[in-house]
């Protein structure tokens, strides 16, 4: 309802100064993008969304300079107004007679900066994104790799320890029959000991 009521009162489409009826946001008047930023900052996300959809649809069907201006002063409240390079290139196109308002000129310079700093925040944000997803790429690697190189060692552990096992074993058996040999032999012993007796 607010974003109804915002567009009607501040882009009703009547110029009337000419007594004709304009498409919205055609207008550049400074006081029509100070009162359509108002607008935007008062207004929820998803509101905000669908003006920039208008917007783009706009200047399509209707391209100039009060489309332009929206669009930048849009793009300070909302990513679905389009992307910052091209807004500030079809700002740049703009005829400097066009901008004959000083008021506006000015607006358009504050504005101009502030998306040229926001989308230097962007991509120092993008750089940042992929550098951390590298690394994390770099982590689960080496995670792998000393993951796969722990089950190798243990692998081995594991070997030495069965067969370090089956030595004992053979050792012990081998003990056992020594020393059933040995009494084997004294059994022997003691036998003919007692026959010659």
């Amino acid at each position: 309802l607010l974003l109804l009521a915002g567009c009607a009162r501040f882009n009703s489409g009547w110029n009337e100064d000419s007594g004709r009826h304009d498409a919205p946001y055609t207008q550049s008047s400074f006081d029509e993008l100070l009162a359509f930023g108002a607008n935007m900052a008062n207004i929820p996300p998803l509101s905000r969304s669908e003006v920039c959809s208008t917007l783009l649809k706009r200047q399509k069907d209707y391209p100039g300079t009060g489309i332009e201006l929206h669009l930048m002063v849009g793009r300070l409240f909302s990513d679905t107004c389009g992307d910052i390079p091209e807004i500030l290139k079809g700002v740049g196109s703009i005829p400097p007679e066009n901008l004959s308002d000083e008021r506006v000129q000015k607006l358009v310079s504050i504005y101009t900066e502030a998306l040229k700093r926001l989308h230097a925040v962007s991509i120092k944000l993008s750089s940042l994104e992929r550098k951390h997803k590298k690394l994390q790429s770099v982590l689960e690697s080496k995670n792998v790799s000393r993951s796969k190189k722990n089950t190798t060692i243990s692998k081995k552990t594991e070997d030495e320890s069965k067969k370090t096992e089956d030595e004992s074993k053979k050792n012990e058996t081998q003990l056992l029959r020594e020393k059933l040999e040995a009494i084997r032999s004294m059994e022997k012993h003691l036998d003919e000991s007692s026959d010659t007796n």
